[in-house]
């Protein structure tokens, strides 16, 4: 391979190229951004649009699994044929559909904009990830760590963004979100023949490293390595959405501070996003997402147990921690053990176990309705503790792979 043309690129195996990396990043913060003002708009279509409960559910399952589960059939696409551009198109998408919402009056107008936003989170998503591989030479846990927190940072200032526009402007203003949309699939579009040109040398290079065993696809481990992924999901999601009512309902805290938890939840799991792939890249990837669910389950009883709400916080803030620790390692072992389908390995372990997570959801909300909601987080720690179980399925690629030194 031509190493010179591959400086030139923005990354080497040793020297990623960041700029590239937080490029793909500000996609992915844009992207979920426009996603998560579809859950803060849900109490404005029900108040002004007339939407019953039932259909605000049925906006979410149009935005967010719908999305998930087809974002598999496009990272399979993306395999076949390098498509950056998919990014800029994807983001591109959801921004249109979003910003047509405060514009419909009907609810099934309302539903195919929401589902048109879930598409091209779904084109940006697997592709993204495909190009957070290809950008990061050596330091795959770095740059997938910073993609996802580009995810998280959209979920936090998705409702932030949602209130100024929607508060000054009323539902119209659901258009605001076309500014950064514009100005971030212009940059894509822009440095679009770049990161092609990164996209062929990282395939060149992949061939021509020798870790990629023989360069088969071990599909074996791939799914032992999902056990472990959708029991984080699961975790990641029941905690989400049982935290707070759990606060409310046991606690008997008020939904301001109910609320105020759902802060310190998503700012958690931002910054650890940031470390996890960092460690991994020093310490190993099977090693972190091994330690990330060795204190999960016994920590959520220890909460449990607990009714001091400063322990409580600082015990949840230490769950989402942990949890959150071993996704960015996840998805970079996912793409190594299919390194001619990274795009597919993406699309599954980002985007299909997001569907995993909410598929189970109501079976969790059916425990705490029947038995309480004590009763639900024990079983979500008896899933985290079932997640560490299966880290030990997990099997390393190689002594490169584990640890960069």
């Amino acid at each position: 391979m031509n190493s010179e043309k591959y400086l030139d690129s923005g990354t080497t195996k040793n020297q990623p190229g960041k700029i590239y990396s937080y490029l793909i990043m500000l996609g992915h913060i844009c992207c979920d951004t426009n996603q998560s003002i579809v859950p803060f708009i849900l109490p404005f279509l029900v108040t002004q649009r007339g939407i019953d409960y039932a259909s605000a559910a049925g906006l979410m399952f149009a935005s967010s699994s719908l999305s998930s589960l087809i974002q598999p059939l496009l990272g399979m696409l993306a395999d076949k044929k390098q498509r950056p551009w998919l990014m800029g198109a994807g983001i591109l998408i959801t921004g249109i559909g979003i910003s047509s919402i405060g514009f419909l009056q009907s609810y099934w107008g309302i539903f195919a904009a929401v589902m048109f936003a879930g598409f091209g989170s779904a084109m940006f998503h697997p592709e993204g990830g495909r190009m957070a591989n290809c950008v990061a030479g050596a330091y795959k846990g770095r740059a997938m760590s910073n993609f996802t927190v580009g995810g998280n940072l959209g979920f936090v200032l998705g409702p932030v963004f949602g209130t100024l526009a929607i508060t000054k402007f009323g539902l119209g203003g659901t258009a605001f979100v076309l500014v950064p949309t514009v100005i971030v699939v212009c940059l894509l579009f822009i440095l679009h023949k770049k990161l092609k040109e990164i996209s062929d040398n990282s395939i060149r290079e992949t061939a021509n490293e020798g870790y990629v065993l023989e360069k088969t696809d071990d599909w074996k481990s791939f799914f032992r390595l999902l056990v472990s992924i959708f029991m984080r999901s699961i975790v990641q999601n029941g905690i989400q959405t049982f935290i707070p009512l759990y606060w409310v309902g046991v606690l008997m805290q008020t939904q301001q501070r109910s609320g105020l938890m759902v802060t310190v939840i998503a700012l958690a799991a931002t910054v650890t996003a940031f470390t996890g792939g960092r460690l991994a890249d020093r310490f190993g990837f099977r090693r972190v997402i091994q330690l990330s669910f060795i204190g999960v389950a016994p920590m959520i009883v220890l909460m449990l147990k607990t009714r001091n709400i400063l322990l409580a916080s600082v015990i949840v803030v230490f769950i989402v921690a942990m949890n959150q620790m071993g996704h960015s390692p996840s998805v970079v072992l996912g793409q190594k053990y299919l390194p001619n389908r990274v795009g597919l390995a993406s699309g599954v372990t980002i985007g299909l176990a997001v569907s995993i997570g909410g598929i189970c959801s109501p079976i969790l909300g059916k425990i705490g309705d029947n038995y309480g909601l004590s009763s639900a987080m024990y079983v979500i720690s008896i899933v985290g503790m079932l997640g560490f179980l299966g880290t030990l399925l997990i099997k390393r690629t190689s002594k490169e792979d584990e640890l960069i030194d």
